[in-house]
Parts: structure tokens; C-alpha cells; sequence
């Protein structure tokens, strides 16, 4: 909890023998707004895919507020970019910083996996299986949280061309370090090990 994952999953009506990680997917999303400009999530975006952003801001804020690379990717793939406070919504529905069912009615409801109002009942059926020994509060809360995710949820209007300055590479700070800091560490601090 409040470190970094990478989930990479993958949807279909047949048996899926995928053991390599998604380069290019359909759908990304990060929840937590302090991964913003350390982890290049638009990257692993395929083009025309949608990203979903957890972001304390609003859709035009938001915007403004990611780095230029970011910007440049989302434009240059013409992603469909989509935010919400998810963190603000779980806090709302007595959750917390929870943030786990906001995010997960935001795929549904953005993906296509499943028709909305279908997945929603099997978000809502989950909740019961997982939360029910913890008694009808919690199972109201998370209901809450669901309810809530859908009118939370906005479309980022994306203008023509990049508006954030240029950004400092990460990496240009270990420009005097060892070839080994510079090629291995320095992607490694920079969240590529897996490259």
C-alpha cells in the first residue's frame, strides 16, 4: 500500500497464454498522482488507448500540471485522457484513502469489458463476497464509492500542442557518474528496470 505496482492484465472471450509483460495496452492508468513525471505511464499506452489519472485537480488543472513528456506522448498517441479524484471520493464515502473500488468502476466503466451497468453489479456483488463479515457499514461505503466514482469521473479536453515548459531529464543528473550508475542505477531510480 502506497508503493508502486505494475499490474499488467489482459481480457478476452478465449484462454490467454500471454507470460510477457503488455508494451502497448489499450487502457493505463496511475493511481497516484505523485508517480506523475517519475514513472512514464503514457508509455506503455498504445496509440488511441485511454489513461485514467487519480488527480487531486480538476480536468484543465490537471493538464497544466503534467510534464512535458507526458504531454507530448499523450498527444502524439492521441490518448483519451480521464481523471478523477479518486482519493477525494473514498474520503467521501467513509473509505479513507481507499481508492481501490473508485478505480476499479473507473476501468468498468471506461474499458468496454464489460457493459456498465452489468459491471456495476458485479462490482457491487464483489464488495458483498469480499466485505460482508465486516458488516453492512462497510458494505455502504463501498456502495457509496461506486455510486460516487461515475459523476467523479472526467474527460480531460486536450488542446493542439504541448503547453508544459521543457522538462530536466531525471537521468541528466548522473552525467558524471560511472557508465554502470548511468546505463543500470539511473534506470533503475527512474522506475525502467524492467526495460
Amino acid at each position: 500500500s502506497g508503493s508502486m505496482t505494475i499490474s499488467h492484465l489482459r481480457f478476452g472471450p478465449r484462454p490467454i497464454r500471454s507470460p510477457y509483460l503488455i508494451r502497448r495496452a489499450d487502457f493505463v492508468a496511475c493511481s497516484q498522482f505523485g508517480f506523475v513525471g517519475r514513472v512514464d505511464v503514457p508509455g506503455y499506452a498504445a496509440p488511441g488507448a485511454t489513461l485514467l489519472l487519480n488527480s487531486p485537480h480538476d480536468p484543465e488543472e490537471t493538464w497544466r500540471r503534467l510534464p512535458r513528456e507526458w504531454q507530448e506522448t499523450i498527444l502524439a498517441r492521441q490518448l483519451r485522457l480521464y481523471v478523477i479524484d479518486a482519493t477525494g471520493v473514498a474520503t467521501a464515502s467513509g473509505l479513507g484513502r481507499r481508492t481501490n473500488t473508485v478505480l476499479q468502476t473507473c476501468f468498468f466503466a471506461l474499458s468496454g469489458v464489460l457493459p456498465p451497468a452489468e459491471a456495476i453489479t458485479q462490482i457491487k456483488a464483489a464488495i458483498r463476497k469480499t466485505y460482508a463479515r465486516k458488516g453492512e457499514e462497510v458494505l455502504r461505503r463501498n456502495d457509496a464509492a461506486v455510486d460516487a466514482a461515475l459523476a467523479a469521473l472526467h474527460s480531460v479536453p486536450l488542446p493542439v500542442e504541448v503547453t508544459a515548459a521543457a522538462d530536466v531529464p531525471a537521468w541528466s543528473r548522473f552525467d558524471h557518474e560511472t557508465d554502470f550508475v548511468r546505463r543500470v542505477t539511473a534506470r533503475l531510480l527512474a522506475g525502467e528496470g524492467d526495460q
